[in-house]
Formats: C-alpha cells, structure tokens, sequence
C-alpha cells in the first residue's frame, strides 16, 4: 500500500506534465498543482500562460480572482497583474511581481517548468 504520492519528475528539458490543453480554454483560470506548489494556467490569444496562484501582496488565492484579458485581478484587494509578463497593473505605485512560470503546450499537453 502507497501511503505517500510520489513526486512528479520533469522531462529531460524541465517541463511537467500539467492538464490537456482543452483543459485550459481562453479566457478562463485552471489550476493545477506540481508537488505541492499551486499554480495557475491561463490561455491569452491562444498562448498559455503559468503562474503561482498566490498573490505577491497578501499571499490571497487567486484562483478565486477573475481573468480579464491578460489581466489577472485579485479577490481580496483587487491587486491586478498581468500574466504575460507579471507585471503590476494596479495600484502603480506598489513594485510586487507575479510569479511566472515557463509554460509550452506540446502534443496537446501544457507543460509547466518550475
């Protein structure tokens, strides 16, 4: 009996497995997990993008937040980010960073590099 889930291990570039890429449709948040660490994909113009699903201000789940174009927004004080290149949209003055991951989607697979 396997009491524990063994750790994913990349391919020989890096990459994990993640979802099917029908599983990440445009416009929409998905959230997957690599040993341990949650993140979330999302699809802009028919790109996937991978980021950590916790807010750099206030460590907020932002997988409850909402998608707009590449805007991720967060629920808890509407921090806004922007997935392509984690940048901080709103408010200006503040200098966090969203964390982003390589994503690639490959015969129909998103891998994710941590």
């Amino acid at each position: 009996m396997q009491l524990f889930k063994s750790k994913a291990t990349p391919d020989a570039e890096g990459y994990f497995e993640t979802v099917a890429g029908t599983a990440v449709p445009e416009g929409e948040l998905t959230a997957v997990t690599i040993n341990g660490r949650k993140l979330l994909l999302a699809r802009y113009e028919g790109r996937v993008y991978a980021f950590s699903a916790q807010c750099p201000h206030a460590a907020a789940n932002l997988g409850d937040g909402w998608l707009s174009r590449f805007k991720i927004t967060c629920p808890d004080h509407e921090y806004c980010f922007d997935v392509r290149n984690g940048r901080i949209l709103w408010p200006t003055d503040e200098n966090y960073r969203l964390k982003l991951f390589a994503a690639k989607e490959d015969d129909g697979i998103v891998r994710v590099k941590l």
